[in-house]
């Protein structure tokens, strides 16, 4: 068990550890960029801000019933602390989206709707269709802008085909 304990503990922390090293990256320079308040980073959080540490408290409780050493289990807690706690930056660049510490190319954002508290983006990620909500801000403007007038652009010349 302690074997199979140790690699579930190797294999968590290198999941956290390139996690939390998307969310250090920064945005290019000139980019639109919103920071969200702690507590918008809580809702879009979710369940994983209660189930992540959850996780990693019970293995260290069996870390502590098998009498290994703590010391593994803590760095996950650490870890997972981190990356529960780390503000993530939403940025639009002149080439990409800037969501959760990955670069998304904007030849890969379908479309942008507006919602109630904020924008849904649908776009194609790792291969498939996803809709990703960005709170009202900077960011969400400016997208509104770049792709709102353009589908407006492509409706209104829809329009003008349908009616000939």
């Amino acid at each position: 068990m302690t074997d199979w304990l140790l690699l579930l503990k190797i294999a968590l922390g290198t999941v956290l550890l390139f996690d939390v090293m998307l969310l250090l990256r920064r945005p290019a320079e000139g980019a639109v960029v919103t920071t969200l308040p702690a507590s918008e980073e809580l809702r879009r959080k979710g369940v994983n801000m209660v189930l992540m540490p959850l996780v990693v408290a019970f293995i260290l409780v069996l870390d502590l019933l098998q009498g290994n050493s703590p010391l593994p289990s803590l760095t996950l807690l650490a870890l997972t602390m981190a990356y529960l706690a780390l503000p993530r930056s939403l940025a639009l660049e002149s080439d990409s989206l800037l969501l959760d510490g990955w670069r998304i190319p904007l030849a890969r954002v379908l479309s942008v709707k507006p919602t109630e508290d904020g924008v849904a983006v649908s776009l194609e990620r790792f291969g498939w269709l996803t809709e990703q909500n960005i709170p009202t801000g900077a960011v969400a403007n400016a997208l509104l802008e770049r792709y709102g007038s353009a589908m407006n652009a492509t409706n209104s010349s829809s329009d003008r085909g349908s009616s000939t």
